[in-house]
């Protein structure tokens, strides 16, 4: 009945102002004409009408008023939830200015909420964290994809911190980009079991290199030592028989030695500790005792191995047996890339204040789509292999503040350039044994 107040008391109030004028008319000198019945008629359905909009803006009000009692509600009670989060929820704007911050923001990075906002997002973040933002934005913009997930190290005041970004893009009506909201959770633990899962595979992976290497080589190695023996045997036997020229068997018997000791020496660095202990040597010696070492191995593969050096010693800062370990791993896979034979071509040239270490093989080749993966972990081209060996190569270069540079095209070799910083000869102090701590090394390049 209530719903309908409006269209009943309306009328009944037109009513009551026209009775006056119904008595006048209802006079025996005045006659009720047709056009006064349709005038009363109109005037009664304006009545109605009038009252038919009052009850249809009442019940909009009182639903009006519903829904604001049932917005405070919720709008209390979600203001309420999204404080009690431990995650940092976040607006920003097209400019990449923070506009909402929740109060987990506080405990994540140290400063309030209110010294953050109108602040860029990249002033809470190194500039590699911000780079990988960057890169995130632009794939997930050019792509049309409206979320996009990326990892931080965020700066705060308690320290740096790791934090995971869920980001969703805004845009208006019309497509027009205005935003970003999302959240970001701290992921520490995380990251440190995986840093700690990188430091044990990186250990694994060294050593199963190492035990890869040594096996694979043993046939050479067995072959390299038993040719001497077999000559040193026969000159013993000569000796011992009483033949003649004893110095020059005697010679002969010490050279071979020599050699199987030059070989075992070259294996035995397979097995000495990871530790690394950077010194300033020539480069050059150490490619030498890697090609010693894996010459027999090449030529029972029908491959030479050529070296193309500069005439004069070339110093870097480097731990001997990381680098040897980073030429073995090299030279075995340009060995293993060429089934049929070949030449790989050893090469140590100085230019402008730097190394360049290059091994240049005649291998089947490195597809075009998998170039850009060479030295990710886990990932290999070989049909049986961890995928890592060259990953802990990257690696070694990396800490030697090198880099590396690899060409290749299917069916005519790779081509693999390792960039050294060189020891100039304003630095070298002549002494090729002075040893300097990792942290020195750094600060020193």
């Amino acid at each position: 009945m209530n719903k309908y107040t409006g269209r009943i008391i309306v009328p009944a109030l037109f009513f009551i102002l026209i009775l006056p004028y119904l008595g006048w008319l209802g006079h025996e000198e005045r006659r009720f004409s047709a056009f006064a019945g349709i005038y009363l008629l109109a005037i009664l359905s304006i009545a109605w009408c009038l009252g038919a909009i009052y009850d249809n803006k009442r019940k909009t009000i009182a639903i009006l008023q519903d829904s604001e009692g049932r917005y405070r509600i919720f709008s209390k009670y979600s203001k309420e939830l999204v404080n009690s989060f431990n995650e940092v929820i976040f607006q920003t704007d097209d400019k990449g200015k923070w506009l909402y911050l929740n109060p987990a923001w506080k405990s994540m990075s140290g400063a309030t909420v209110n010294e953050s906002l109108g602040l860029h997002f990249s002033k809470h973040m190194d500039m590699t964290s911000y780079q990988d933002v960057l890169k995130a934005f632009a794939e997930s913009f050019h792509q049309g994809n409206k979320y996009f997930r990326v990892d931080i190290k965020l700066n705060a005041k308690k320290g740096t911190s790791w934090v995971e970004a869920f980001v969703k893009l805004i845009y208006d009506d019309a497509g027009k980009f205005i935003g970003t909201v999302g959240i970001l959770s701290e992921i520490n633990e995380r990251k440190h079991a995986e840093e700690k899962l990188v430091s044990l595979n990186e250990h694994l992976a060294i050593t199963s290199s190492k035990l890869s290497t040594a096996a694979q080589l043993a046939a050479g190695i067995a072959h390299e030592v038993r040719n001497p023996m077999t000559a040193i045997m026969g000159f013993v036997k000569l000796i011992k028989d009483g033949g003649a020229d004893k110095d020059e068997y005697y010679d002969i018997i010490f050279s071979e030695i020599n050699r199987i000791e030059q070989v075992l020496n070259e294996l035995l660095l397979l097995s000495k500790p990871a530790e690394a202990v950077f010194l300033e040597k020539d480069l050059k010696e150490s490619c030498n005792h890697v090609v010693t070492l894996l010459e027999t191995n090449a030529v029972l593969n029908n491959i030479q191995i050529h070296k193309n050096y500069d005439t004069e010693p070339i110093f870097i800062y480097f731990d001997e047996n990381q680098i040897k370990q980073v030429l073995i791993n090299m030279i075995k896979n340009s060995i293993e890339s060429m089934p049929n034979g070949g030449n790989i071509f050893v090469s140590v040239n100085e230019k402008n204040g730097e190394v360049f270490l290059s091994i240049l093989d005649e291998g089947e080749g490195i597809p075009e789509n998998s170039l850009q993966k060479v030295g990710e972990p886990f990932f290999t081209t070989k049909t049986s292999g961890t995928g890592l060996g060259l990953s802990v190569c990257f690696r070694i270069i990396e800490k030697h503040g090198g880099k590396v540079f690899i060409t290749s095209e299917l069916k005519k070799g790779t081509k693999i350039v390792c960039v050294f910083p060189a020891v100039l000869p304003s630095d070298y102090n002549g002494n090729e044994n002075v040893q300097i701590t990792g942290q020195e090394r750094h600060e020193n390049i």
